[in-house]
């Protein structure tokens, strides 16, 4: 009887979470969303370039959300929330050189009866290589970092990182090579403003298209508030997902399901990119982003966590360690095809590879789930 009392509140807690994790996810997405279209007006207001706005501002901007799981995660303490930040830091780059790569071969497949070089894609080949060439320095060195049994040393590659992506700024901002950025969507707290006011009876002003600069910062700062509130709610019901749900190792749930929830929905952008020949745009939407998630992230990694990379096969250690290696070799594949690019235009082929990749590693983490049976504890 006490039995069958507990199966429908055990039920009515687990769809109270799924919505409260769902939550997480809705504010994520939302903030994401309005900190970089605040984040595009307040380069504009401050005078930075239109180039730089779209591909530095604005790229990290869309990597805030899974770069705050990790930050939140480790304010809390404690080793789950640990194993969900390593999770996170780990689980952007993975997605962003395997499935967003396989989304890109397959939409220059899909569009290429609309497109004007058909399944050719012709982009910015020194670009891309650049962004390439500093995410597989930076992840390299951050792999090697998990080995390394010294403080000072882990520091200092911490350290080296942060001044890896420094260099790359530098040398992005003066190549003048950085992908063109889209025109400025109105601000979208000036709109409201619009609509409020002239629900009132005012004359709205122009605070969407030309908005004042109190706006486009109380925005950006509101943004930033609600992808907080999204990223500690994350870390909260993922911990709990792990534990009391699945049963298996909290750093694969965050792993898989972080960047697929805060990543993956903004690189759609590559794909009505593809769709409309601009191919430069849309690979740099993807590689700037591994510039990025690649060495300053994985700083957070390596300096306030664990760093559980390991090659002890069945522990949720070495999935982490696997996903960086196949990361890295996606990555390799795609900057060796680039160098060529300029002479024999590249196919969806080296980007269909990603996904490959993809369904490996999940075939692997089912394999150690289902098969050794590594639970949420670690054990067998």
């Amino acid at each position: 009887m006490q039995t069958s009392l507990l199966a429908p509140a055990l039920l009515s807690a687990t769809a109270d979470r799924a919505l409260l994790l769902a939550g997480s996810f809705a504010l994520l997405l939302l903030g994401a969303e309005v900190f970089t279209n605040g984040v595009e007006w307040l380069g504009h207001r401050l005078g930075v370039s239109e180039s730089a706005t779209g591909s530095i501002l604005a790229a990290v901007g869309t990597a805030l959300p899974e770069t705050l799981i990790p930050v939140i995660a480790i304010v809390q303490g404690g080793e789950e929330a640990a194993h969900v930040g390593v999770g996170a830091i780990l689980g952007a780059p993975f997605m962003l050189a395997t499935i967003a790569m396989f989304l890109v071969g397959v939409s220059v497949l899909h569009f290429r009866d609309r497109r004007t070089f058909g399944d050719e894609m012709h982009f910015n080949d020194a670009a891309t290589r650049r962004d390439l060439s500093f995410f597989l320095v930076g992840y390299v060195i951050a792999f090697a970092a998990a080995f390394v049994d010294n403080r000072p040393v882990e520091y200092a590659m911490g350290a080296l990182l942060v001044i890896l992506y420094l260099v790359y700024l530098v040398r992005s901002l003066r190549s003048g090579e950085l992908a063109e950025s889209e025109d400025l969507d109105a601000l979208h707290l000036g709109l409201i403003v619009e609509r409020v006011a002239a629900r009132f009876g005012y004359d709205p002003h122009e605070h969407g298209e030309n908005p004042h600069l109190f706006f486009v910062a109380f925005q950006t700062m509101l943004a930033l508030a609600l992808i907080i509130a999204g990223a500690h709610l994350f870390v909260s019901e993922v911990q709990w997902l792990s534990t009391h749900v699945l049963n298996v190792p909290i750093a694969i749930v965050a792993l898989l399901i972080a960047p697929l929830a805060t990543e993956l929905p903004e690189k759609f952008n590559s794909v009505l990119w593809i769709s409309r020949d601009k191919d430069t745009l849309a690979l740099g939407n993807i590689t700037g982003a591994m510039a990025f998630q690649g060495t300053l992230p994985v700083t957070l990694g390596i300096v306030f966590t664990d760093w559980d990379l390991s090659l002890a096969w069945g522990t949720s250690g070495f999935l982490n360690a696997v996903s960086v290696v196949l990361a890295v070799v996606s990555g390799g594949i795609l900057y060796l095809r680039a160098r060529t690019a300029a002479e024999e235009p590249m196919k969806p082929r080296p980007f269909l590879i990603g996904g490959l990749f993809y369904a490996a590693f999940i075939a692997l983490v089912v394999y150690f789930v289902v098969v050794l049976g590594v639970t949420a504890s670690g054990g067998h």
